[in-house]
């Protein structure tokens, strides 16, 4: 598929979609699988940041969800499938945080600012998942790996097209979408993986605004 813009430029968003991923369950009552992966998936991020995804078990898991071996597997069929849903929850979130973004501004300036802003205080409130992400999704089997990344090249299509629109309507060129996307929704991965910088030396506030002031510069708006 190709999106055309206003300077006849045009991006071929990724032919790649994300596929499903069925994580298998012998619980019939959806909402009850829901609750419980959600206590699962925050007691995972806990105890794979404190030992890491190799030493963790799913007994530790399970102490800090103070659900049983045998209740978690009642919802899940292996530790693997528990990383697989820690990764794909942030990957979802941050997508329906920043189309939540777009539906509640008007104007292309303004629903650029509200995109970029709204990408750097997702990474700030969820910094640890960020840096488990990148330090264990390659630990993921191949099929949910791929998902994954898919789920991510989905986000950044999503951006190609913010920016596709904003060039149309501003006339601001910004050179290849693609790579302008990829830089926009990486960048801000800085708050996470920088951390240990950042964080006795600024506010979350600051710290968000100014990286979202940045990029929104960086694309040529003032």
């Amino acid at each position: 598929m190709k999106i055309e813009v206003s300077s006849n430029k045009t991006f071929n968003a990724p032919a790649r979609k994300p596929r499903a991923r069925t994580v298998q369950t012998n619980t019939r009552d959806e909402a009850l699988v829901q609750e419980r992966r959600d206590v699962l998936i925050r007691a995972a991020i806990k105890v794979f940041i404190e030992k890491g995804f190799h030493e963790a078990t799913v007994r530790d898991i399970g102490r800090a969800a103070d659900m049983t071996q045998g209740t978690i597997y009642n919802y899940v069929k292996s530790k693997d499938d528990i990383l697989y849903l820690v990764c794909d929850r942030i990957v979802t979130e941050y997508q329906l945080k920043v189309k939540q973004a777009l539906e509640e501004t008007a104007g292309t300036q303004t629903q650029v600012f509200a995109a970029l802003r709204t990408v750097a205080r997702i990474m700030y409130e969820h910094q640890d998942e960020i840096v488990l992400i990148y330090q264990n999704s390659h630990l993921l089997d191949k099929r949910s790996r791929n998902i994954i990344l898919a789920r991510v090249e989905e986000f950044i299509a999503m951006f190609e097209s913010i920016l596709a629109k904003a060039s149309e309507q501003t006339k601001i060129d910004f050179g290849n979408l693609n790579i302008a996307a990829n830089i926009v929704t990486f960048l801000p991965t800085m708050i996470a993986l920088r951390r240990w910088s950042l964080r006795d030396r600024t506010n979350p506030e600051e710290v968000i605004e100014a990286l979202s002031t940045f990029m929104a510069r960086g694309l040529g708006f003032s």
